[in-house]
């Protein structure tokens, strides 16, 4: 797979020997010239960088015209806070002579590269730290289940979700919250359905949250007559494998039924079968779309 990273430095213009190199180990380098730049694609792309380099002078806002390690240290700091739930590495690369011996400067900012000098080195640390992210240990062993979010069908924001209920199964992890995750990944595709006009829009709440209801949903996927809450039937009068229908209606029963239970209660099978029958799911879902859908994905 391919890596995408962000490098927000107002200089990278003159850096394309650097983009062309990372292009051909499979990086593909987002830049932007301003720290507020940088943040607001990382924060409307959730989940789709695997890395973060930094330039130790730049621009902190998008329209200022004088460059400093104010841009630098908010970089640094947002990304600290969002590590504390996602693993996201971030890499400083300057030429500033000035802070090359800089004592207070490594010990603020820690270890950083040279540009030139440290090129090849800032490339391998960033593929290895790629590959200890959750991400890819859980590509390596699923890849076909991402699918979905690759092609766009599936929101990159849902993506968490995926990897978290792989991390359990590999961790054996059956906690009942745990089957929380799997509901909200199912609410997840049934949205996706409805964006791609799949699943009518009366099937979903009218608040922001656009919150899917799982049993008309699921009736309307089986391919059965199924009224909304205005009276109106609807039917998908397309054709889904009798084992894609059966999936959805066992996680989205197993998902309700041991809503009773506490959040550290164990409900192994339950988890674990929900697990592989959600994989089929997704495995499924790319191929449908494409057929049926195509123009609206």
């Amino acid at each position: 797979m391919r890596y995408n990273i962000l490098w927000i430095d107002d200089d990278y213009k003159t850096q394309e020997d650097f983009i062309s190199f990372a292009e051909q180990l499979k990086i593909d380098v987002t830049p932007f010239e301003s720290h507020e730049e940088g943040m607001i694609s990382l924060d409307s792309k959730p989940n789709f960088y695997h890395a973060v380099i930094l330039d130790a002078k730049v621009k902190k806002g998008k329209d200022d015209t004088k460059t400093g390690v104010a841009g630098l240290a908010a970089s640094r700091d947002l990304l600290i806070e969002m590590n504390k739930d996602i693993y996201l590495p971030y890499f400083i690369y300057t030429g500033q002579p000035d802070y090359m011996e800089n004592e207070m400067f490594s010990q603020s900012y820690g270890e950083f590269y040279t540009k030139g000098d440290d090129n090849e080195k800032l490339i391998r640390d960033i593929l290895e730290s790629c590959q200890k992210q959750p991400e890819i240990q859980a590509r390596k062993s699923h890849p076909e289940i991402f699918l979905s979010f690759d092609k766009n069908i599936l929101p990159q924001s849902s993506k968490k979700l995926l990897i978290d209920i792989v991390q359990n199964i590999e961790n054996k992890n059956y906690a009942k919250k745990n089957l929380t995750t799997q509901r909200d990944l199912v609410e997840a595709i049934l949205k996706s359905l409805n964006a791609i006009t799949c699943i009518p829009d009366s099937f979903f709440s009218d608040s922001m949250n656009n919150k899917p209801n799982l049993e008309l949903c699921v009736m309307f996927l089986e391919d059965r007559d199924t009224r909304d809450g205005n009276g109106k039937i609807h039917k998908l009068n397309k054709n889904i494998n009798k084992s894609i229908k059966a999936a959805f209606r066992k996680v989205k029963e197993s998902t309700n039924e041991f809503s009773h239970l506490k959040d550290e209660d164990v409900v192994k099978y339950p988890f674990i079968s929900n697990t592989f029958l959600l994989f089929e799911i997704l495995i499924w879902l790319p191929e449908f779309a494409e057929t049926h859908y195509k123009n609206y994905i």
